[in-house]
C-alpha cells in the first residue's frame, strides 16, 4: 500500500492506481480524491474489525467462557485483525491523522464504535456477573480504548504491526482493571 510506504501527504492518485493495478481513470471513477480513498479504506477496515470482534465476543459467550476469557477473545480478535493488515493498520492509526477534518471526524466515529462495543460488553458483564464486574462510565471505557490504541500505535510506528497480538494479555489486563470489582 502506497500510504504505508510514502505517507498520506506524499501519496498521489497515481501511486494509489499503481498499488491497485488500475488506471487513474478507474480510481477517479470511484473516488473524488485521495482523501476519499483513505476514508473508504478506513471505513471498510474498521467495519471488518468491529464485525470480527463482535463475532469473537459472541463465540466466546456461546462457548460459556469466563468473563475475563471472553474479553480476551474479543481483544485478541481486534489485535490479530489489525496485525493481519499491517498497511491498513498504518493507515488507520497514523495516516488518518494527516488526512484532514473529514478523516478526523471519521476517526472519532470509529473510536466511538469501539467504545460503544466495549461499553455494551461491559454492561452485559456487569448484569451477568455483578459480584465481579462493576458498572463503568463510558468515559472510563474511552480511556481504556485510547490506551490500547496508543499501545497499538507505538507498535505500528516501530514497524511491528505483525506483533500486535503479543499485546493481547496487556490490553486485556487494562480492560479487566477497568471493569473488575475490587474488595
Amino acid at each position: 500500500m502506497s500510504m504505508a510506504e510514502k505517507g498520506y501527504q506524499a501519496t498521489t492518485i497515481s501511486d494509489i492506481a499503481r498499488a491497485g493495478r488500475v488506471s487513474k481513470t478507474v480510481v477517479y471513477a470511484h473516488f473524488r480524491d485521495k482523501e476519499e480513498c483513505l476514508l473508504e479504506l478506513y471505513s471498510r477496515a474498521n467495519a471488518k474489525v468491529l464485525a470480527t470482534v463482535r463475532e469473537a465476543q459472541e463465540e466466546a459467550r456461546r462457548a460459556g467462557l469466563p468473563w475475563r476469557d471472553r474479553l480476551r477473545a474479543g481483544i485478541a480478535a481486534y489485535l490479530a485483525t489489525m496485525a493481519a493488515g499491517a498497511p491498513v493498520a498504518w493507515a488507520a492509526l497514523v495516516e488518518v491523522q494527516a488526512a484532514g477534518r473529514r478523516a478526523q471526524a471519521l476517526r472519532r466515529d470509529m473510536i466511538d464504535g469501539y467504545v460503544d462495543l466495549l461499553a455494551e460488553v461491559a454492561s452485559g458483564l456487569a448484569e451477568e456477573v455483578p459480584a465481579e464486574v462493576r458498572r463503568v462510565d463510558r468515559s472510563l471505557v474511552l480511556a481504556a480504548v485510547g490506551g490500547i490504541n496508543e499501545l497499538m500505535l507505538a507498535r505500528v510506528e516501530r514497524g511491528e504491526a505483525e506483533r500486535l497480538p503479543e499485546d493481547t494479555d496487556l490490553a486485556t489486563a487494562v480492560v479487566i482493571s477497568v471493569l473488575e470489582r475490587r474488595g
